[in-house]
């Protein structure tokens, strides 16, 4: 997936760092030259121009696999009209654009733009994920009773093998990958938490042996993944 990132504000900032963080092939636009030189060799590609040109919108890759998110958070106007140019290239499959309020969100509907984002609502489901799910670092659903989680490594399995502790089986939990060595630093913008980043090494094999500071990436239903935090006291 390809993400192309209109407006950089301090969301907009934020989740291209993120995203580029993660491995995404991130483009981002914005008319201000300063904010693109600040970011330039943070991300794949950095445009200064004006995202609401079609001229401009037309130049760029946007197939499939391209995800545009519209970030402009000052003017609802621009980012109006932005959506509606977006949609007048059929090559664009994937649209998200922010707003405000539920006004806005009925107005980007009508011309088109089924996914919208509220960065309140995004923050807010956040920190719930983590009051509700003491235990577990971060919590992405997959559908209504699958989710991926990241939890610490349990004490009692540092120094055993994937092999030994038997996840699959006891727990009814798949380990995905294990994140392992230093953090990048954290960031937050307009009440978004973005937690700290371990590097992931490969698919684990079954005689790894787990090592103190390891985080977990395991995906399960959400009542066995609850049941596992609750089992180890994390």
């Amino acid at each position: 997936m390809k993400f192309v990132i209109i407006g950089i504000g301090q969301f907009g900032r934020a989740l291209a760092l993120y995203l580029a963080q993660s491995g995404f092939e991130v483009t981002i636009i914005d008319e201000r030259e300063s904010v693109i030189s600040e970011l330039k060799d943070s991300v794949a590609y950095s445009i200064v121009g004006d995202a609401s040109d079609l001229r401009l919108l037309r130049q760029l890759d946007l197939g499939d696999d391209t995800c545009v998110i519209i970030a402009v958070g000052e003017s609802f106007e621009r980012s109006l009209l932005i959506a509606a140019q977006l949609k007048e290239l059929a090559t664009v499959k994937h649209v998200y654009a922010r707003c405000v309020n539920e006004l806005q969100g009925r107005v980007l509907k009508a011309i088109g733009v089924s996914e919208l984002f509220r960065v309140e609502d995004v923050a807010a489901k956040q920190l719930a994920t983590l009051f509700v799910n003491e235990g577990l670092m971060r919590l992405r659903k997959i559908d209504a009773t699958h989710s991926l989680a990241e939890i610490n490594l349990p004490d009692p399995w540092i120094g055993k093998s994937l092999m030994e502790v038997e996840l699959r089986s006891r727990y009814r939990l798949n380990l995905l990958t294990v994140r392992r060595g230093k953090a990048s630093e954290a960031s937050a913008a307009d009440g978004v938490i973005l937690q700290p980043e371990q590097p992931v090494i490969d698919t684990p094999d079954p005689t790894m042996l787990f090592q103190k500071g390891d985080v977990l990436v395991l995906f399960g239903k959400d009542s066995d993944l609850q049941n596992f935090v609750d089992y180890f006291g994390q």
